[in-house]
């Protein structure tokens, strides 16, 4: 598939799962009390880690099969890597749910009987990003918020139930019925008498290829999550459930923003070129710039329709400048180190980022008496100085001095004018952008039907 019917795709995928993203956003908050809200999110935030359990099997998938097409990979090799898989997690589930009932804890509980469905659904995800079909990808990437925002709106407005334990129940009934629709569509058959004497050997092949990549995305996950952590730790649960809801809003940056990311890496595999890539680069650039536009519209909504979240506003405006940034990271610079096979550089990074995205949060939330904003504020620099430290890894690949001073001045433009009325600046931003934009990339912008159109 193009890249640009990949992204196209993506992007069309993506726009569905952000009305029904904004969906709950907004359904979710308005309609739950402060406590059972947090408390989601709460659960939500330790979910995200299950991801961690597979120990980079799946990342050793992703990346032996990666710029491949489906005609040029064994079938049947992909049968053997899922059923192994499946082997593998069922015994980890069954060692988390046994240490949940020692211990009595029912989130433990419910984390452990989600291991299964939650990873073999991220498996079938990277096998399709991995090998350019992005349309199934699309897919399987829309069924999962739609499911969940029927029954939370089943739940909220049908039952008008307040419990927390029915929310939390969702992610994993949805995760179960989606991972049993995927095996009954797809011909890799799981349940056959061939069973692959080389079990073990295989996982260890596997967590052995992507190990190092899982590690880098683990501790991408906490950077991503570092801060509600801090926020959750120092702040009261109040605090945690406009953060979160903050977060929340990020989506809708991420709409075009996980489009290139997802697609980029099989492109960076397959077709890499020195001249595209630095191309490319400039083009997830503008389009980020553009999307702060979103911040505008945004805050009114806000303010009109979730009043009692207007505190949230503040941190929304910080988080937006960071995701700004960390669409060059997210979506360059991570791909081209898994592209380029330079896990070792590329974990020994985020193991930087890290610790500086811990040093941040307690510098700034020392200084602030760890005010709720001081957090966001610690997400901005460490994206910083994140995408500062791609530079000096990945030396190639830096950003140019014009590239430079546009982000500057996008930055200081968005923050300047997000103190005004929503209507005057949002029209004023997007004067400002486009005027800079033709400035710096006129000759991309002229460009850009012809290079997306040939890109492949």
């Amino acid at each position: 598939m193009k890249l640009r019917k990949g992204i196209i795709s993506v992007i069309c995928a993506n726009i569905v799962n952000l009305f029904i993203s904004m969906g709950n956003g907004f359904l979710l908050p308005k309609y739950l009390s402060i406590d059972t809200y947090a408390g989601l999110k709460i659960f939500l935030l330790y979910i995200s880690y299950i991801g961690v359990l597979h120990l980079g099997y799946i990342d050793g998938v992703y990346i032996k099969y990666g710029g491949k097409t489906r005609n040029k990979i064994d079938s049947n090799e992909i049968k053997r890597d899922k059923k192994t898989f499946v082997i593998f997690q069922l015994i980890v589930a069954i060692f988390v749910l046994l240490i949940s009932i020692i211990l009595r804890n029912v989130y433990l509980f419910l984390f452990s009987i989600n291991i299964l469905p939650a990873n073999m659904v991220t498996f079938y995800k990277f096998i399709y990003q991995a090998i350019g079909e992005f349309n199934s990808y699309s897919h399987i990437t829309n069924i999962i918020p739609i499911s969940c925002f029927i029954l939370n709106f089943i739940l909220l407005l049908v039952v008008k139930s307040d419990k927390l334990l029915y929310y939390e129940i969702i992610p994993i009934v949805v995760n179960l019925f989606v991972w049993i629709y995927y095996e009954y569509k797809n011909n890799w058959e799981l349940f056959d008498r061939d069973i692959d004497i080389n079990l073990f050997l295989r996982i260890k092949k596997n967590i052995s290829i992507g190990v190092i990549i899982m590690l880098g995305n683990f501790m991408g996950i906490w950077i991503a999550n570092i801060d509600r952590w801090f926020v959750n730790f120092f702040c009261d649960i109040e605090d945690f459930a406009f953060y979160s809801f903050a977060v929340t809003m990020l989506k809708l940056l991420n709409v075009i923003v996980t489009a290139f990311s997802i697609t980029l890496y099989n492109y960076f595999c397959s077709t890499y070129n020195l001249d595209n890539v630095i191309k490319m680069r400039k083009y997830v650039l503008i389009i980020a710039a553009a999307l702060l536009v979103i911040f505008f519209p945004l805050n009114f909504v806000i303010l009109i329709y979730l009043p009692k979240y207007r505190e949230a506003i503040l941190i929304i405006k910080w988080l937006f400048a960071s995701q700004f940034i960390m669409v060059e990271i997210n979506a360059v610079y991570m791909n081209l180190y898994k592209a380029l096979n330079q896990q070792r550089k590329y974990l020994i990074q985020m193991m930087i980022v890290l610790l500086i995205a811990v040093l941040t949060n307690i510098f700034f939330g020392t200084i602030s008496d760890y005010e709720i904003i001081s957090f966001a504020g610690a997400t901005f620099f460490t994206s910083l100085i994140w995408l500062i430290l791609c530079q000096i890894g990945l030396q190639k690949y830096n950003l140019s001095i014009n590239e430079w001073i546009y982000l500057i001045l996008v930055v200081v433009i968005y923050f300047f004018l997000g103190q005004f009325n929503f209507l005057v600046g949002m029209f004023l931003y997007v004067i400002l952008f486009i005027l800079i934009t033709f400035v710096f990339f006129r000759k991309e912008i002229r460009n850009s039907r012809k290079f997306f159109s040939h890109t492949s």
